[in-house]
């Protein structure tokens, strides 16, 4: 039972939503705490229109019954002067009851609030109509100042009454405008919440996908041997254990390239041998003389069988770029430039040719796989030298800047036409020049260059050589633990 609850448990913490629930949680997130303060505002807002109704109601049933009294209490008036004259029991009668209906509608008034300012007016002109009843009424007294207290006392509560109520709309419509201002202080301090919990998700899925690009970008460049983890949502996990998948199945595909590369080459390289034996002996009249025309004929083939070794070293290098890429080492360009000058020395004795360095490199090692340099170098230099005219030279010009490695490679030939420059780094791709067949080479040396400069992360790109010829520029990033990633 334990052991389930800790499954239970663990597996509750592993729990990651997809991608569709990662967005409703984030939208939730968000949304809450500004639904929260919109309901919170809707609730305030209704109290305090019930309060505005309140007000209004209580103001027009004030207006109206005070309107109602001045009214009675001037009919009352004109009813007391007419039955000084008439002496009429009728209109005495009628005068009590409007005495009578006159103070009741003061009680009234006393109801619409309990404020001891509001009450104590309305007290005064009760107390003063009580005064003049009194006087009038039980006194007989018949004299028509008595009503001027009434008069004045009504003029001045009028007045009162029309400030009390515009106080009281006032004072709602200034509670309206603080909840209004609250609302929208509220508001504003929750966009940037909203934003940062958008933003947080948007940052979330962006960052995965980078991680997904970077295990993308390094297949593409052939690293096999690196651990594909992906975490996040159900889909991003699903993806990185298809690309897992992938990487096991391209990783095999290319082992078997490999090797049946490696295989076919060293294969032919038997027969290959067998063949410039033979047609050493048989140019060297070993097994007998031959004829003029024969030796043309063993020229041609030997010929071809130079370019053939040319095309299975050419392959050689092509398949050493996959073994290499993983090399970390140094090289020591002061070396490198011996060694390449050692490599070029019969051929540039034969056509009178030469390598001109310009290495502004600093005297110490550059972490750079040393053999995909090497190689770099000898297949431009190679490339150059080829299509120069003899006595020609092909300069060669190192430099560093700002952790970046700069080689240009500048030839005298006969240069590239504009048309075949995005095609010149294409596996077997002969140029259209005018050099004679004898100078055709494999078709290989400058997609080796191409793959080995892809290898370090570097760009390349060729350019005219003014007047004429070619100049290839070559910049490889360096970092301190660099080597192929």
């Amino acid at each position: 039972m334990p052991a389930t609850m800790a499954k239970k448990y663990h597996a509750l913490l592993n729990w990651r939503p997809n991608l569709i629930g990662q967005f409703v949680i984030s939208m939730l997130l968000s949304l809450l705490p500004l639904s929260l303060v919109v309901i919170v505002f809707l609730n305030a807002l209704n109290k305090q229109l019930a309060v505005t109704q309140q007000i209004v109601s209580d103001n027009y049933h004030v207006t109206k019954s005070f309107n109602t009294l001045k009214q009675e209490l001037n009919s009352l008036e004109r009813a007391t002067r007419q039955n000084w004259v008439l002496k009429s029991e009728s209109l005495d009668n009628l005068i009590v009851d409007k005495w009578q209906t006159s103070l009741q509608s003061i009680d009234e008034l006393t109801q619409f609030s309990s404020s001891a300012d509001y009450n104590a007016n309305w007290q005064r002109l009760a107390h003063t109509l009580q005064t003049a009843h009194t006087q009038l009424v039980e006194e007989k007294q018949q004299q028509a100042d008595l009503f001027l207290p009434i008069s004045d006392l009504v003029a001045e509560l009028t007045i009162w009454l029309r400030d009390v109520n515009a106080e009281q709309i006032k004072n709602n419509q200034n509670e309206l405008s603080s909840l209004q201002s609250s609302f929208i202080n509220w508001l504003v301090a929750l966009i940037p919440l909203t934003l940062i919990v958008g933003g947080g998700f948007l940052w979330r899925i962006s960052k995965r996908l980078k991680g997904l690009t970077s295990v993308i970008d390094k297949l593409g460049q052939g690293h096999w041997q690196q651990k594909i983890a992906v975490h996040g949502s159900a889909e991003l996990v699903e993806l990185g254990n298809k690309l897992q998948w992938v990487q096991e199945q391209l990783h095999v595909l290319e082992q078997q390239k490999d090797t049946f590369l490696r295989h076919v080459t060293h294969e032919l390289k038997t027969p290959l041998a067998s063949m410039v034996e033979g047609t050493d002996l048989l140019s060297d009249e070993i097994v007998g003389p031959i004829t003029d025309e024969q030796k043309a004929v063993l020229e041609l083939i030997s010929q071809s069988m130079v370019r053939l070794r040319t095309m299975i070293d050419s392959l050689l290098s092509y398949n050493a770029i996959r073994t290499s890429k993983d090399s970390l080492s140094e090289v020591e360009f002061s070396y490198l430039i011996k060694k390449i000058n050692s490599h070029f020395e019969h051929r540039l004795s034969a056509r009178n040719q030469a390598l001109q360095w310009q290495n502004n490199l600093p005297n110490k090692p550059l972490a750079l796989p040393s053999e995909l340099i090497e190689m770099i170098l000898i297949q431009l230099i190679s490339n150059g030298l080829k299509f120069s005219e003899q006595g020609q030279h092909v300069a060669i010009d190192l430099a560093l800047e700002q952790s970046q490695l700069n080689i240009k490679v500048i030839d005298h030939g006969c240069g590239i036409k504009e048309q075949e420059k995005t095609q010149i780094f294409g596996a077997f791709y002969q140029g259209k020049h005018n050099k004679d067949v004898t100078l055709q080479g494999s078709g290989l040396g400058l997609t080796i260059v191409k793959e080995s400069v892809e290898q370090l992360r570097g760009k390349l790109s060729v350019e005219h050589n003014e007047p004429h010829g070619c100049k290839f520029i070559i910049k490889i990033p360096i970092t301190i633990n660099q080597g192929v990633n």
